[in-house]
């Protein structure tokens, strides 16, 4: 598979698009890719394509949580009727481990290695931008609950709008650690509170 995936995976090439509007790259209809490769050097080219993969149909649609059982998802993502090829659980679960490698994704402790965290955006990235928007809307010392920045109505134009609660998380201690926000006990996770006091991240 090796020569015949690098050539035909060049530029990830549009080959299928969904009613959504995705567009799948033509690799996604290449029987072999479908086959976890017992090769070190194809298994890591097949792995980063398919993060790769993942990482933009996760993007396009907003979603965060990958599941290993979620049969909706994964039937769209990783079953191609036209080529009859489908994933199994196991490779899909091999190329998450891949991702959480490389920082991509992050497994739930509590699912053993069947529920995952997409980072189509890095924490980092997302303590940038919530913090432009904050200070952008004059909304600086001031405290907001997480439940205001991730579903309140100020924030519905925003990328981060319905941002999973880990990922929030994550972005709020980035926030914290630089020194930009100080975070504040709320009864439950949306009613954790912040406060942003420097001018940006």
């Amino acid at each position: 598979m090796s020569q015949t995936t690098s050539n035909a995976a060049q530029g990830l090439g549009q080959a299928t698009t969904l009613a959504s509007g995705f567009q799948f790259p033509s690799i996604h209809n290449f029987p072999p890719f479908y086959t976890l490769q017992p090769t070190a050097s194809t298994w890591k080219n097949q792995s980063d394509l398919w993060g790769t993969i993942i990482m933009r149909y996760y993007r396009h649609h907003r979603l965060y949580q990958l599941e290993l059982d979620d049969s909706t998802t994964n039937d769209q993502l990783f079953n191609n009727q036209r080529i009859s090829r489908k994933l199994k659980p196991e490779t899909i679960q091999a190329i998450v481990e891949e991702m959480v490698k490389k920082g991509d994704a992050e497994w739930d402790a509590t699912s053993r290695k069947r529920r995952a965290i997409i980072y189509w955006r890095k924490p980092e990235d997302w303590a940038a931008m919530i913090s432009s928007w904050v200070f952008e809307s004059g909304l600086n010392n001031s405290i907001l609950t997480y439940y205001e920045i991730a579903h309140g109505e100020n924030s519905e134009d925003q990328e981060f709008y319905n941002i999973h609660p880990t990922v929030l998380q994550k972005t709020m201690d980035v926030l914290v650690k630089r020194g930009v926000a100080a975070t504040f006990q709320g009864a439950n996770f949306e009613e954790m509170g912040v406060k942003f006091f420097n001018a940006g991240a």
